[in-house]
């Protein structure tokens, strides 16, 4: 199964902390593959943002948006967990519908 996470989720004012937590979750306990989606032209600058940051390290790998499917976490409405920001008062609501 793959998870597809929105690039923008990982800036601020988004925390890379919680990031990183529902990735570790989503890889660790759950199986899933996960993937971040984005622009293919700045690719390579969310690669060194989270790197850079220590949140690389659960990511399968960045795609284009709508080049995969699965189940998703963007901001929009057309997404099964629709977020504005990832913050830490949401993560166990994020890792319970991760869950179901």
């Amino acid at each position: 199964m793959k998870l597809l996470i929105d690039a923008k989720l990982t800036e601020p004012p988004s925390e890379i902390s919680v990031f990183r937590d529902i990735t570790l979750y989503s890889t660790t306990f759950l199986n899933y593959d996960v993937l971040l989606e984005c622009e293919e032209d700045v690719k390579d600058l969310y690669w060194y943002w989270l790197r850079n940051r220590g949140a690389f390290d659960y990511v399968s790998d960045i795609v284009k948006i709508g080049s995969e499917t699965g189940i998703t976490i963007r901001q929009q409405e057309n997404a099964d967990i629709v977020l504005k920001y990832l913050r830490t008062e949401q993560l166990q609501l994020i890792i319970n519908k991760l869950r179901i």
